[in-house]
Order: C-alpha cells, then structure tokens, then sequence
C-alpha cells in the first residue's frame, strides 16, 4: 500500500489544480462576458499630490516637470460605429504617456460622424489634417444619451479606481477638458494655415455640451477635475461667446476656468491673466483656480528677430502671471521645432536642444519657480495696453516665490534690491548661467534675474 501513497497524492493534487483552474477559467469567462472592453479590476491608483501641485509644462524629456496638455480625445475615434469601441488608439497614447510620467489633461472633443449625419448638414464639417481623421461635424450631439454613454465608459478607463480600468494603467486621468476653443467657428487660420473651425454652434449649445459632460464625469469619477474648453484669449468676439456661458450659470460645470495666450510678445507679459480675472468675477468666478493651456510665444514656426527679448519675456510672463494669480502654464514649445529636421506637422523628432537658448531658459524656469508653496509680491510695476489683443507691459517685478524653507527671489527693472537680501547670494541669469557674489554688489536690470540666498 505503502508503494501506491505517492501515486494517490499525485492524483489527489492534480485533481485539485484541476478545479481550481476551471474556477479560474470560470471567472475569468464570467469577467470578459461581463467586461467585453478588456478593463481590469484592481487597485486604486492616484497622482503624486507633489507633482500635481507643480506648475509648468513639460516639454520633451525635461525631468521634474509632469503636465502635459496630452492629446485629443475625439468620440469619432473610439467608436466609430455606434456601440462598436475600440480602445487601441488611445490605451496605446495612455501606455507612452505613462512611460513618460506625464501627468495629463486631456479634452473631450464629443463628435462622431455616425451621430453628427443623424442632425447636422455639410455646414457644419471642419476639415481637419487626415492623420486625425479626415472631416467632420463638429455641432452639439444629436443623440446626447449616447454621446454620455462614451464619455462614462472612457472616464472609467482611465480614473485608476480599480474598477474596469486600462490594463496595465499607471497614471490615471483625473483632469478633462471639455473641447478646445469653442468660439473658433471657421473664418481664421492658425500657424500653419490650417482651418480653426472648432465648433459650430451657439454658447448656450456648448454650455448643454459642458453641464452633461461636468455632470457624467462627476458620477463616474468624483475626483476628477474639468476644464471649461480654453478661451481663446481676451478678444471681443471670445468673450461675446463666454458671456452667455457664465451669465447662464456656466460657472457651475467647470472646476478650474482656462484661458490661452497665443502670439505672446512684451505687449501681453500677463498672458491675459489679469483681465480673464476681472472677466470672470463679473460672474463670482474669481475663486476659480486658473490654468493656461496654451501659451505661445512669438509665432508658431518662424524664430524671433530678437532672442533676447523674446527670452526676457518668456521669463517676465511666466512669472508675472503667475504671480497674478495663474496656477499652471501649458508651453507651446514652437522653440524644439525651428531646427529645418523639425518641423511642425512633420514627424516628431527628439532634437538636439544643446544649444537651444530657448530651451535653456526653460530649463532654468522649472529649476527655479516649478515647484512653489506661494509667491509674494514684494514690488511691481506695469502698464496696462488697451488693445483687447494685448494686455499689460511689465516694468519692474519683485517676487519671491517660496518652496517649505527655501526661497527663489525673481528680479528685474530698475530699483533697489529687497532688503531681506543680504550677504552672500547666489545670482542666476534667465540662461542658468550662475555666480555667487555679495549681495551689495547686485545691480538690477531690465533683464530678470534670480536671486538664492546662501
């Protein structure tokens, strides 16, 4: 007897791994019938709170920075049949994002042509580069049930709450944007040429886009954020489209309002904020956190004339409007693509920024201003401009942003250095380029610089 006790024991195992792989083939058929999307079930994931309070963009693989005005998310895209989804396009953007450790903002644009044919006619297609998806409509959803439907599921993919996530999610998406630029309704041209034709429809259409997407997003992800769409900037013909939004009770189905600076020169050195503030407690929105999703400065493709005044702005823009009151600065980085092997609409090239100026000067902004706990205005001096394309030219600006106990004073114009620097100091130029020296010896210019004590 004693001969056959292994034989049973094997038998005796193998009949219990057996069971207990139909269990799990039992389980895992029961979870794709029910979950035909491929999401998984697993633990809640969530973004860095350090890295979510920083407050600049990433261009290229720049390290210490993590937002990113990622990518587009159009309905068009993801169910091209009605109740058909693919996921590839899109789990394959959030898999580069997450290798990257971007922390990304991404906008919702709610048209798909199956459901634009059902209720809109040829005037409302916008022509956009084929490598996004050829035309398309672009009016409010005939079928709004369905067009909640998709914006549920793609919430749900990417919240990182555990349930019926993107396998293999790292970061999860917990900031929406609810289309880009809606007043853009064909009839200008951007950088490139191409048609800004963004939307068709009035703002009391986009306020119904907004109110049903604020309303699905919070019932599938309460922690999530939403951005209203960008407003273009501070020109009559955008705000003539916000004013209905906001006097209509708008201001309730967006968290953080959002606004873009295009074309930056030393006419605009406060990006607009200024003025959007003004704009928006008009309607008792002051309080709302405000993000600037595009800022470009100069144009799109043609380098600047000047470099150095176009760096020195780069720098007293960045810090004035945030000093102003702006939260983040979302970089069009046109500087990577003036090289002729990098050219916008081409494929993407990781260039050689060695010897990019430019580039150095961003690299100094994240170094020193990135990561702050507040900012103090210890002095400033300024002209507003009146033209509604422009905003306010900066003088003299005396900041001091602090980080827990470590402090970076920012500089420029002319005036005597603040009196709680004294000794020994560390000066930077907007390049990176530092010395140490006394503090008795700075001089102050129009050019900023950054002052550490040591």
């Amino acid at each position: 007897m004693k001969k056959y006790l292994p034989f049973f024991a094997a038998l005796l195992l193998g009949l219990i791994l057996g069971s207990a792989s139909m269990l799990i083939y039992s389980n895992l058929r029961n979870d794709k019938e029910a979950n035909p999307n491929n999401a998984v079930v697993g633990k809640k994931i969530a973004l860095d709170q350090i890295k979510e309070s920083t407050h600049l963009s990433k261009v290229m693989n720049a390290e210490g920075v993590y937002w990113q005005r990622s990518f587009d998310l159009f309905w068009n895209d993801l169910e091209k049949e009605k109740g058909i989804y693919d996921w590839s396009m899109f789990d394959n953007r959030m898999k580069e994002i997450d290798d990257m450790g971007i922390y990304a903002v991404v906008t919702i644009k709610p048209f798909a042509n199956w459901d634009q044919n059902a209720c809109h006619d040829k005037a409302y297609e916008a022509i956009f580069d084929p490598k996004k998806g050829g035309n398309l409509k672009v009016g409010i959803p005939c079928d709004m049930e369905a067009y909640s439907k998709f914006l549920e599921s793609v919430v749900e993919r990417y919240d990182g709450d555990g349930n019926d996530d993107m396998p293999g999610l790292i970061i999860p998406i917990k900031y929406w944007e609810i289309m880009n630029e809606p007043s853009m309704q064909g009839g200008s041209t951007g950088g490139m040429g191409e048609e800004l034709k963004f939307f068709v429809g009035t703002s009391e259409e986009y306020l119904e886009i907004l109110k049903t997407s604020y309303e699905v997003i919070k019932k599938a992800d309460s922690e999530a954020k939403v951005l209203q769409g960008g407003q273009a900037g501070m020109q009559e013909t955008f705000v003539d489209f916000w004013e209905p939004v906001f006097e209509a009770g708008g201001g309730d189905y967006f968290d953080i309002a959002n606004i873009h600076a295009i074309s930056v020169d030393e006419r605009n050195e406060s990006l607009f904020v200024i003025r959007f503030k003004e704009f928006l407690a008009k309607y008792d929105l002051e309080e709302k956190p405000i993000w600037l999703t595009e800022v470009q400065y100069g144009s799109l493709t043609d380098k600047p004339e000047d470099m150095q005044a176009f760096e020195e702005t780069m720098v007293k823009s960045s810090v004035f409007a945030l000093a102003q009151g702006a939260d983040k600065l979302f970089y069009i980085e046109n500087w990577t693509h003036w090289d002729e092997s990098n050219k916008w609409g081409e494929k993407p090239e990781m260039p050689d920024l060695s010897d990019s100026s430019t580039h150095s000067v961003y690299l100094n902004l994240v170094d020193k201003i990135n990561n702050y706990d507040k900012i103090l205005v210890l002095a400033e001096d300024y002209d507003e401009v009146g033209n509604d394309f422009e905003g306010v030219h900066s003088n003299m600006g005396q900041y001091k942003f602090i980080d827990g106990s470590s402090s970076v004073f920012v500089l420029w114009g002319e005036a005597q250095i603040p009196e709680e620097i004294t000794g020994k100091v560390r000066v930077t130029d907007i390049y990176g380029v530092s010395k140490e020296i006394d503090a008795s010896e700075v001089v102050l210019f129009e050019s900023p610089i950054f002052i550490e004590l040591i």
